[in-house]
């Protein structure tokens, strides 16, 4: 009777350790898992974060770029805006020297 008590804990003591060790053993894999997960997320971030950090760059390379084209044609059209004042008064200055130069 002695030996079927002894016997009895002796198992359950075994199948308490083979269940501890099949524990820890699937605590060691759900934290691998959760070490690949989350270097998985973070790679995923990073890449995400750099596209973003590319896109934002891009923009702004268009915006200068139209931003100095907008600058060439503004000042093209000053440009010509004068151009087109000297003229109008050509007839004038004509006159002006014209007139000094008989007085």
């Amino acid at each position: 009777m002695a030996y079927d008590m002894i016997k009895t804990v002796l198992q359950a003591e075994s199948l308490a350790k083979q269940s501890e060790a099949q524990a820890q053993q699937r605590a060691q894999a759900m934290l691998e898992s959760a070490r690949e997960t989350a270097a998985s997320l973070e790679a995923a971030a990073l890449e995400q974060a750099q596209n973003e950090a590319k896109l934002v760059l891009s923009e702004a390379h268009y915006t200068a770029d139209g931003m100095l084209k907008q600058a060439d044609k503004l000042a093209e059209l000053r440009e010509k805006k004068v151009i087109a004042e000297t003229e109008k008064r050509y007839d004038e200055a004509i006159d002006l020297v014209l007139n000094h130069l008989t007085d």
